[in-house]
């Protein structure tokens, strides 16, 4: 598990300025004090692991963009609660309530992204 301050000596690669990982990670960031950080802009949330296969940083990413993580990179958890993020699933209101695949999608996700209780991510 690493803090926000040990990002520090690190180039931080980020998402573009509108993600809400961006944001959290922010505010982690300026509530730690940690502030004067190198950091490269990379406009996809589904590329920042390959950016950091290729050795140019970390990234904050959520748990199940990483599956399957690519080669020689190591995962930590972030300790910080500021990072822990509200999801849902937005559907047009004719498919609603969702159908058979959709609640089978809806289950899957609620069970798979649901803490154990007393540990972090």
């Amino acid at each position: 598990v690493i803090r926000p301050e040990d990002i520090r000596g690190h180039r931080l690669l980020i998402t573009s300025i509108g993600c809400p990982y961006r944001r959290k990670l922010e505010i982690a960031l300026q509530e730690s004090g940690t502030t004067a950080i190198d950091m490269m802009e990379i406009g996809s949330m589904a590329a920042l692991k390959y950016y950091v296969e290729q050795g140019l940083g970390i990234a904050l990413v959520p748990r199940i963009a990483l599956n399957p993580s690519p080669a020689g990179t190591t995962i930590r958890s972030l300790d910080s609660p500021i990072t822990d993020m509200t999801c849902g699933i937005v559907c047009r209101a004719p498919d609603y309530p969702l159908k058979q695949a959709g609640a089978r999608v809806f289950h899957f996700l609620k069970t798979e992204l649901q803490e154990p209780t007393g540990s972090s991510a």
